[in-house]
């Protein structure tokens, strides 16, 4: 007899390594689940085996082997756990880790539920029974329940063995790890998928189109996570989005205006109590709603589709609830697992971030078309401001002329004149500002900027000898060609010698030089005038802006001659520079490429 047993032992131990080894290498879990109750029932003896996985509160069995057992009516049965592992638990014999429940502790009500063998009974005291039930909870190595195992019809129909019972304990300790090994691998396919998808999520944020970039969000959500309806809904702002958008997948869901306006109170209520925008997990069968009152109202409509539970995040940056996500799964669907709220509760957030930039980007939008209709009409209005001006100004000063030709010499006149000229510089300036902001594009020909330098300089002779200002011009001796407008490029080197030679004092030097470098045109006009503060150079080729130094106010001018010249020298594909310190003299730098060749 012991040689025997020692026999069934061996080949016991045989089978238990084989199971050991799928176990550790196999990613197929209901294989290796297969495996096991088969290796209970072929290996021990056992009439029936059977294993359940547990998801939540709910034991779904995953694998079952035995004679005349239907596979297909058992596999994916769904029994509340509290069934098996709390009242059927809390009456049985603890046999190490597995658990016998007595036919004669059973319940009535609790029998009708139960598989019941089709089997003799015997009087014989360790005789099985066949409402007698024998189980194993399935824990992980750390602990954790993960499952249970039946077994049913044992060998000989007899009560176990202590023997027997260590031998089944070592295929039971085996399921627990399979069960383990096969939730670590879940865990980490899980965290792949909502990476990916959270990933994808923060790739949406330039999106410009917020419709097809909540659609685009939501099916990526839909993929990532085992769910039966994803639904994301952004709340109306009244500004950019009239209305709220809403986008499903797979079905487009339109929820009644009072769920969504109660959905916004709740989420709203808890970001005003200070909460983080968590998600919040509810179940519609048992109307366990949490801290959301607006979840009763969902309840209907989700059941009519076989939504059972969910999980509600707000969509929003910080504390602020621009939307919701919604994720509701069937019965037949796993409760959320704790990474897979924290990965909703993150999507939440990107999609908060989303919404906002897309609003903040079509606000910029729309300010800019804004500002440019706004400085369009600007342009217009200085346009027929200055051209009405400048038809009697001419009249005037033509007037004037005649009067001094004629010999009328009232001091008036000499004011009348010299008034008459700022006026016109000023409508001057105002045309050539407004011009040159209309202009799209340039009539480009050959220029020299040397040729450039000496007409501006020639033409500042007389200025600068009667405010006792030396000018000076280095230049070299090969052409500095560049393809520039005619007319206005000359025009910003004017307005930089006109300044430099304005605001230098008497005694004071203007040095101009002209060089080629780096494949750039360079005009640099130095001077040993006034000097700018680092303040006023922020806003220096501003429109229309003037110093605040007190002593620079003294000196007329209109505050559109730099801005000119630098749009001038931008529509070139140059720019210019400043170096500048108040009371020490500027060097005023104008760069535009060289000509090819």
């Amino acid at each position: 007899m012991t040689r025997s047993f020692d026999t069934f032992r061996a080949d016991v131990v045989r089978r238990l390594y084989e199971v050991t080894r799928r176990v550790s290498s196999s990613a197929d879990l209901a294989e290796v689940l297969h495996e096991i109750a088969q290796g209970v029932v072929e290996g021990l003896g056992y009439g029936v085996a059977a294993i359940s996985r547990l998801e939540g509160d709910t034991l779904v069995m995953a694998a079952v082997a035995g004679g005349d057992v239907d596979l297909d009516d058992l596999i994916g049965r769904r029994t509340p756990a509290e069934n098996v592992l709390g009242r059927e638990f809390s009456i049985a014999d603890h046999w190490g880790i597995l658990r016998f429940v007595p036919h004669d502790r059973l319940p009535p009500e609790q029998i009708e539920s139960l598989w019941v063998p089709d089997m003799e009974i015997s009087d014989d005291p360790n005789a099985w029974h066949p409402l007698d039930a024998l189980y194993a909870p399935l824990y992980s190595s750390s602990g954790e329940l993960l499952g249970n195992m039946a077994v049913d019809l044992p060998p000989d129909n007899q009560i176990p063995s202590q023997q027997q019972r260590e031998l089944l304990e070592m295929f039971v300790v085996q399921a627990g790890l399979a069960l383990e090994n096969a939730q670590r691998r879940d865990m980490l396919s899980r965290q792949v998928r909502l990476g990916e998808a959270l990933k994808d999520l923060a790739l949406l944020t330039g999106q410009v189109d917020l419709q097809s970039a909540l659609q685009s969000a939501t099916e990526a959500l839909s993929g990532a996570l085992p769910t039966a309806q994803v639904t994301v809904r952004c709340f109306a702002d009244n500004i950019e989005d009239l209305e709220d958008r809403a986008v499903g997948s797979p079905r487009a869901v339109q929820a009644a205006p009072e769920t969504v306006e109660a959905i916004r109170a709740d989420l709203v209520r808890h970001a005003a109590r200070g909460f983080a925008l968590r998600p919040h997990a509810f179940s519609l069968m048992d109307n366990d709603f949490g801290d959301l009152s607006s979840a009763s109202l969902l309840r209907e409509k989700s059941l009519s589709y076989g939504w059972t539970h969910g999980l509600l995040a707000a969509v929003g940056v910080d504390h602020e609830v621009l939307g919701y996500l919604l994720v509701l799964r069937e019965e037949t669907q796993p409760r959320f697992e704790p990474e897979e709220v924290d990965a909703v509760h993150e999507a939440g957030r990107e999609l908060g971030r989303l919404v906002r930039d897309v609003r903040l980007r079509r606000t910029e939008r729309r300010l800019l078309a804004e500002l440019r209709e706004l400085d369009r009409y600007k342009g217009e209005l200085i346009a027929t401001i200055s051209h009405e001006l400048k038809t009697p100004l001419t009249s005037i000063i033509g007037h004037t002329e005649l009067l001094e030709e004629a010999g009328v010499q009232p001091t008036s006149v000499s004011a009348i004149s010299r008034n008459a000229a700022r006026l016109d510089r000023l409508v001057t300036n105002l045309l050539n500002y407004s011009r040159i902001q209309a202009r799209g594009r340039l009539e480009r020909v050959p220029l020299d900027l040397r040729d450039a330098c000496h007409a501006s300089l020639e033409m500042l002779k007389i200025q600068a000898q009667a405010g006792d200002v030396d000018l000076s011009l280095v230049e070299p001796d090969a052409p500095v060609r560049v393809l520039a407008d005619a007319e206005e490029l000359p025009r910003a080197i004017d307005n930089l010698c006109s300044n430099a030679v304005k605001y230098t004092a008497a005694g004071g030097r203007v040095d101009v030089s002209v060089m080629a470098r780096d494949g750039m045109a360079e005009v640099r006009v130095a001077d040993t005038g006034l000097g700018i503060s680092s303040q006023d150079q922020v806003h220096l080729f501003s429109a229309f802006h003037r110093s605040t130094n007190p002593q620079a106010l003294t000196i007329p001018g209109t505050g559109l001659g730099l801005a000119i010249s630098r749009t001038i020298a931008e529509l070139h594909g140059g720019d210019i520079v400043v170096e500048s310190e108040l009371g020490k003299g500027s060097v005023f730098t104008l760069r535009v490429p060289l000509a090819e060749g």
